[in-house]
């Protein structure tokens, strides 16, 4: 699932410094936070560490780049991945852009195609916009007029194609919301998306439900553009565990994605339907009841390549951790399942992972769900992150578990960061982790001990990292924090006070 909950309004963009634009913005934001004289150094060295380990994945994943290092041209072809596409100089060429890194892939693409017209999706109105781009502004997670809006002109843009066209999608994570065309009001559809964000599916099960009410998502998009004669590729910023492309941004380039026939049975299960409305409830029934007729589409009319995902940027990662001298493991690139449970596993398989070493990294990668059953603020990192507090209570260790994309639930942070001393600050200010949790109110808890990770919309979306870092020790790991931490300047690293 992507966010628990939708989110309040965000911080203008333009006092949100972004990871993709300065190479310093998290440890900037967050030096601002943290307490030296509660915080032993070997605490302080580790934080630092998981910041900076945390850059370099996210670094790693850059849109543009990625889009740089996949089209290639070849004289009159574009290499893509291996597949090289004639590209008929009579025709036009154009692009649709769609998603949280919708602005870098346009960028990377611009470096080397000079299309004919451009429509660009995005939360927030980039400056300056691309040359002979129509932008849109839409919203995440919950659609609104903007995503409909953005729906309609990339029908109208398809429309336009002829045959010998290309049309090159950049897709990315927020797709889904940012934009749309149905039959269903755009009051129900909010209502509905709602309903499934704060339920606890699975990012596919949601999916599969918003196909089921899109005339764009499922592989209709592609089909659109087939029709006229065109040839599509779609180079895609993966967001979900193992790359699926029918999945990601619910599939509009996906020639044989699902379009909604599990949909119903996947609200009864869940015992959903009943919250749905009627509106809904009518187009998934028809959905589930009669197969849609598919257009036959010609062979080498639709490419969809993977351009960067999580394993890219927990690879980063580890490869930053070894560099600072941890012995480093990716424990899973497939992290899925409630946040407040992932939160002590992975903290629970790290502290047995290579018990020689001296100091470790643990990675892992994925996106967990939440079910929001209180009234709080919080996300799903915020939760792994709080639900492994007391794991670590006295160990030289930290976890921070954070959004790629910088944006994590309903709140500004793109997560929080635990360490050994976490338990024992928050019990001086009569902090209980657990009613927190129940109240899906992460965000309070981590707020005034200034453990926030802002970092601001990083301009990517490959999902969460998780990031557990631990030092060894000759003595008890547990007495060798409950030594005074002495005195000395430490960088603070957690909020975006």
């Amino acid at each position: 699932m992507r966010d628990p909950r939708p989110p309040r309004r965000r911080p203008d963009s333009r006092k949100a410094r972004s990871v993709g634009a300065s190479r310093d913005s998290v440890r900037t934001v967050t030096r601002k936070a943290e307490s030296s004289r509660a915080m032993p150094s070997v605490l302080r060295e580790l934080r630092r560490d998981a910041i900076a380990i945390f850059q370099r994945a996210v670094r790693r994943v850059d849109p543009e780049r990625a889009v740089m290092e996949a089209l290639h041209l070849d004289g009159d072809r574009l290499a893509v991945s291996g597949n090289r596409i004639p590209i008929d100089a009579r025709r036009s060429i154009h692009i649709l852009a769609i998603g949280k890194a919708s602005m870098g892939m346009s960028r990377g693409a611009l470096r080397l195609l000079r299309p004919d017209s451009g429509l660009l999706v995005a939360q927030e109105i980039p400056s300056p916009p691309p040359n002979g781009f129509q932008v849109v502004r839409a919203s995440h997670p919950v659609p609104d007029e903007g995503s409909l809006k953005a729906g309609e002109a990339a029908m109208r843009l398809i429309d336009r194609l002829g045959p010998g066209d290309l049309l090159l999608v950049l897709l990315s994570g927020g797709a889904s919301a940012l934009f749309e065309a149905t039959p269903v009001p755009l009051e129900d559809l909010r209502t509905a998306t709602v309903e499934l964000l704060r339920s606890g599916l699975g990012i596919r099960d949601v999916n599969e439900v918003r196909k089921g009410l899109s005339k764009v998502k499922g592989g209709r998009l592609a089909e659109r553009a087939s029709a006229r004669g065109a040839t599509m590729v779609g180079l895609i910023l993966s967001d979900i565990v193992g790359n699926p492309i029918d999945d990601i941004g619910s599939g509009p380039t996906a020639l044989h994605s699902s379009r909604g026939e599990r949909a119903k049975s996947i609200l009864e299960r869940h015992r959903l339907w009943d919250s749905m409305p009627v509106t809904v409830q009518r187009l998934l029934r028809s959905a589930a009841e009669s197969s849609e007729a598919r257009t036959s589409v010609p062979s080498g009319a639709v490419y969809n390549v993977i351009v960067a995902d999580n394993g890219q940027a927990c690879d980063a990662a580890r490869e930053e951790a070894e560099r600072r001298g941890y012995a480093s493991h990716v424990l899973t690139t497939a992290m899925e399942g409630e946040a407040r449970h992932v939160g002590p596993v992975v903290v629970s398989q790290a502290l047995r992972w290579n018990s020689a070493a001296r100091s470790v990294a643990v990675i892992a990668g994925g996106e967990t769900t939440v079910t929001v059953r209180g009234g709080g603020r919080g996300g799903r990192n915020q939760e792994v992150a709080l639900s492994a507090a007391r794991l670590l209570e006295g160990r030289p260790a930290v976890l921070l578990a954070c959004g790629t994309d910088g944006a994590d639930g309903n709140t500004e942070a793109a997560g929080a960061i635990v360490d050994g001393k976490t338990m024992a600050r928050a019990s001086a200010l009569g902090l209980n982790p657990e009613e927190f949790l129940d109240n899906n109110d992460a965000y309070s808890f981590f707020r005034p001990l200034r453990d926030l990770v802002v970092t601001g919309p990083t301009g990517t979306n490959v999902a969460d990292l998780v990031l557990f870092l631990a030092h060894r020790p000759g003595r008890d790991l547990r007495e060798s924090l409950s030594r005074p931490s002495g005195k000395g300047r430490a960088s603070r690293l957690a909020s975006g006070e």
